[in-house]
């Protein structure tokens, strides 16, 4: 298996129940802790709107550029991982976290600012080293390991949104700043924890055996990054609009359940996942299960939003967990130590840094069609794309399963009669916006001729 360790270092990995149990929770509790402090802010975002007197871009800022350093973050993170190791430099990104968290209380404008472009660069820095050392810890059950540290992440978000006004807000006397502060020590207590966990092999034992680009683990690549940007752009779409669509508007009692459901329904799917015993990460079927789900939803609201608006939610929500989470554990489960932090790193860049055009996308189709529903639109043609790809993660359809390798100078670049065919095939899609408007379609062209394609190739290369 691709994702399996040397046997040397399988053996020299710790495999006592206790310490391997002990981990589980490090690591569900780190994962909590590097989406609470982000999540912690939206609730309270007009009191310090109110009480600093930004103007609503400053204040969106607050909650759209971390999304972004996510992105462009994780490969220096990948980096970092092939000169520390995981496990060093995951510590090195939830100390930035735990400083980053209490810095934003800490007076003014400036502190605000710079506290949350410090504990997202940790957050980024941390997660390319995570999957790795999950790899490393377990070995033959990464699938479960991975998924673990998705259910802490998602149960960081929902805890978040739910405690920070009602409990954590009165708790420190109403304001913002006290409770920006009260995650200062769950953050603090997950980096001090993670020092419990058993370190990784030296980054050159983890390197042993360079990772070769190859034609098909770039088409890999692409795959998984595809598809982790088009989840992302439906997540924060649905996040930002779904209120919108709603017939009775943002404040309306529908608006409200409707991302409660949204987000809720996450938490047990994904530990329904994590309680299923057989691999599903690299299946094609998951995935295009998934995108079935999320396409259910998205129709629903495009067609007979106000007919079944928890339904639509909770389809839409139930698809992108899915994705999310298998995701997140298919680079330890299909690469090599050497490769898993650079694939890791390039599949959250193309990811996040997409995400972040989504709510934006959303809001120029609202503004050219008038219509409450219309930023659905294009989250369809996402979930197209979802199950267009999951038709043929590694192989090209032309080929009959034969596996994409392409030729001449495409393939150099990774791109093979496959790839052809799924970009024919977008055209195709409902109301035809893919090839007109969607990042995705253009933006990997963009990314042939961008400098970050060098260091990207240079990560992953070298993992």
């Amino acid at each position: 298996m691709a994702g399996a360790l040397p046997s040397s270092e399988a053996a020299r990995a710790p495999r006592t129940l206790g310490s391997g149990a002990l981990t589980l929770v490090i690591a569900w509790w780190v994962g909590f802790n590097l989406r609470a402090v982000l999540l912690g802010v939206p609730p309270v975002l007009h009191r310090v709107q109110t009480d600093l007197g930004l103007d609503y871009t400053a204040a969106g800022l607050l909650t759209s550029v971390p999304i972004l350093v996510l992105g462009l973050a994780a490969l220096p993170g990948a980096a970092l991982v092939r000169r520390l190791g995981g496990h060093r430099t995951v510590a090195l990104g939830l100390l930035a976290v735990a400083l980053g968290t209490p810095l934003r209380a800490a007076g003014g404008v400036v502190p605000l600012y710079t506290g949350t472009l410090l504990l997202a660069a940790g957050i980024a820095v941390a997660q390319p080293g995570l999957p790795l050392v999950m790899q490393w810890r377990f070995p033959t059950a990464v699938q479960r390991a991975s998924i673990t540290v998705t259910f802490g992440l998602i149960t960081g978000e929902l805890v978040a949104a739910s405690i920070t006004v009602p409990l954590l807000a009165p708790l420190t006397g109403g304001g913002w700043r006290g409770s920006f502060v009260a995650w200062t020590a769950p953050a603090a207590l997950a980096a001090a924890a993670w020092l419990l966990v058993p370190a990784d092999p030296p980054p050159a034992a983890a390197a042993l055996g360079a990772a070769p680009a190859t034609p098909r683990r770039r088409a890999r690549l692409w795959w998984a990054s595809t598809i982790f940007a088009a989840q992302s752009l439906t997540y924060f779409a649905s996040n930002t609009w779904l209120p919108t669509a709603v017939s009775g508007g943002a404040d309306s009692r529908e608006a409200t359940l409707g991302l409660v459901v949204l987000n809720g329904v996450q938490l047990p799917v994904t530990l329904v996942l994590l309680g299923t015993r057989r691999p599903f990460v690299r299946s094609r079927a998951f995935y295009a299960a998934a995108g079935a789900l999320a396409t259910a939803g998205v129709l629903g609201w495009l067609v007979a939003a106000d007919t079944a608006v928890l339904l639509w939610a909770a389809l839409i929500g139930a698809g992108v967990s899915m994705t999310f989470a298998g995701l997140l554990a298919y680079p330890p489960s299909v690469e090599a130590p050497a490769g898993v932090a650079g694939f890791t790193a390039v599949m959250l860049t193309v990811g996040y840094c997409a995400a972040f055009t989504g709510p934006l996308l959303g809001g120029v189709v609202l503004d050219l069609v008038h219509w409450r529903r219309a930023p659905f639109g294009p989250e369809l043609c996402r979930q197209d794309l979802i199950r267009l790809r999951s038709a043929a993660p590694h192989a090209c359809p032309l080929h009959r399963g034969a596996h994409c390798t392409g030729s001449g100078d495409a393939r150099s670049r990774g791109f093979g009669a496959g790839d052809r065919f799924w970009r024919m095939q977008v055209v195709q899609t409902p109301l035809g916006l893919c090839r007109i408007c969607d990042p995705l379609v253009c933006g990997r062209r963009v990314w042939q001729a961008s400098p970050s394609r060098r260091l990207s190739e240079r990560v992953l290369h070298h993992g």
